[in-house]
């Protein structure tokens, strides 16, 4: 379990360091967050794994401590809400895209809102909002559905 979380943790900030220019600010893709529905599969392990790889990763971000721990806690509070969905109704298929969508509004709220917006005053926060939100599910949706359902495969095979 430990190991699966370093990987998870490592894969996640190895995708938002190789492709940095798009992984940080206003207009963002950050191709590592078709992970973020992971915890909906795997459980808490994956909630501090997510967590952990973006502390990680936004070490790196152009906006300090501010993205650290906004950007951090944010991937958090999807990825505990994700973990809690899937205890709730179990695996769902139909659930992903939702997921995608709940994980893309929590990234507009703390990324484009409050850390970009109010805290770095770059824009409007509705603006932003909706700018890092689309940019959260270009990333997000994808992985929800072809990614998630593939890894879930192999975890479930795994597990027996």
């Amino acid at each position: 379990m430990v190991i699966r979380g370093i990987v998870i943790a490592a894969i996640y900030t190895s995708l938002v360091l190789l492709l940095h220019p798009f992984s940080y600010g206003p207009i963002q893709v950050r191709v590592a967050d078709m992970l973020s529905p992971l915890p909906y599969i795997m459980g808490v392990e994956s909630v501090f794994a997510l967590t952990v790889g973006t502390f990680i990763a936004n070490i790196f971000s152009p906006f300090g401590v501010w993205d650290i721990v906004v950007g951090t806690l944010c991937t958090f509070t999807y990825s505990i809400i994700n973990y809690a969905i899937g205890r709730f109704f179990g695996y769902r298929r139909w659930l992903l895209p939702v997921i995608a969508v709940i994980d893309s509004i929590i990234v507009g709220l703390y990324i484009g809102a409050i850390l970009l917006s109010h805290i770095f005053g770059l824009g409007e926060p509705l603006p932003l909002f909706i700018f890092v939100a689309a940019g959260n599910l270009a990333a997000t949706l994808p992985g929800a559905l072809i990614i998630i359902p593939t890894i879930r495969r192999v975890y479930m095979r795994a597990k027996q």
